[in-house]
């Protein structure tokens, strides 16, 4: 580690995938005095100094998108400004086993902010979006949710396991082996999707910096809605060198006044996920959510059924 070589960041959003955190992301970037990395996810410290290798569909595709190399992950932040509080968004760190470790290697003294979401309806979310991606073979969620275990084994991009990514609470207890209780701050997908305004506030407060002049919410829930036209959505999501380029170079509020628009028209309502699956699947949870009421001091109750 060359501490002689860059900056890195201050704070990190370490997930979960599937809670709002491409929306929180975004409004993050807005903030005048805060520097967000582009791309939102380089999940450098989950495979920190080793190109990973993934198995099942879109495997190697998805191993592109990571950051391994410490010099690239550090010019990442070359253009953060010398006051600017810089922060990237990661959702894999916080099941990812070995990147508490070695964040706290890294930064230290980082912030660490976490959204979490119905552990089964963020499962579901997820089990969308990978099947809009055309990376799910399977039809029923339930059948995808019931090969986690194998999956893991042979090695699946880690959004394809869904049921192993919803245990927030030994997620958490990982960062908090390395990182202060009071560094952590936790919010919750519900009140994202409601409050956006209160929810910015606390973090703008957790992270010292100070309100911004204009409101900067741009929250819109598209958790239960699925592609009119998957080729469109594909062509959105998928590396390509006018991607590449825009990521690189237009600022976030600049790429988002051309592809909101595309997304909105682009989406319909997706299948709901029924309340009896729900509440069954849940029950793999229920430990792990008594850990994670003492430790959040929430009433969890409602994420049991």
């Amino acid at each position: 580690m060359n501490d002689s070589a860059g900056r890195l960041g201050d704070f990190l959003v370490i997930g979960a995938p599937k809670a709002g955190t491409t929306a929180f992301y975004r409004a993050l970037a807005r903030h005048p005095r805060i520097f967000m990395t582009q791309p939102k996810e380089p999940m450098f410290f989950s495979f920190a100094g080793t190109p990973p290798r993934f198995a099942g569909p879109g495997g190697a595709a998805y191993a592109r998108g990571f950051i391994h190399d410490e010099r690239e992950y550090r010019r990442l932040f070359t253009s953060a400004a010398p006051d600017a509080v810089a922060g990237e968004a990661s959702t894999i760190y916080l099941t990812c086993e070995r990147a508490a470790e070695t964040a706290a290697r890294y930064v230290p003294q980082a912030k660490l902010i976490a959204i979490l979401r119905h552990p089964v309806e963020r499962a579901y979310s997820q089990y969308l979006h990978v099947r809009h991606e055309g990376n799910e073979p399977c039809t029923s969620f339930e059948r995808a949710w019931d090969a986690d275990d194998r999956r893991h084994a042979e090695g699946w991009v880690p959004g394809a396991c869904y049921r192993r990514m919803g245990f927030y609470a030994a997620g958490l207890s990982r960062w908090l082996r390395h990182y202060p209780r009071e560094r952590l701050l936790i919010l919750f997908y519900e009140e994202w999707c409601a409050r956006p305004a209160q929810v910015l506030d606390r973090t703008w407060r957790f992270l010292g910096v100070e309100p911004p002049l204009q409101s900067i919410v741009t929250r819109e829930n598209v958790s239960s809605l699925a592609p009119r036209w998957p080729w469109l959505h594909h062509r959105m999501i998928e590396d390509n060198p006018l991607r590449t380029w825009a990521q690189r170079f237009l600022p976030v509020v600049i790429r988002d006044a051309i592809t909101t628009p595309l997304r909105r028209l682009n989406l319909k309502p997706a299948p709901q996920l029924a309340p009896m699956l729900r509440r069954r699947l849940a029950t793999v949870y229920h430990d792990d959510l008594d850990h994670l009421q003492a430790l959040t001091g929430r009433d969890l109750s409602a994420w049991r059924t």
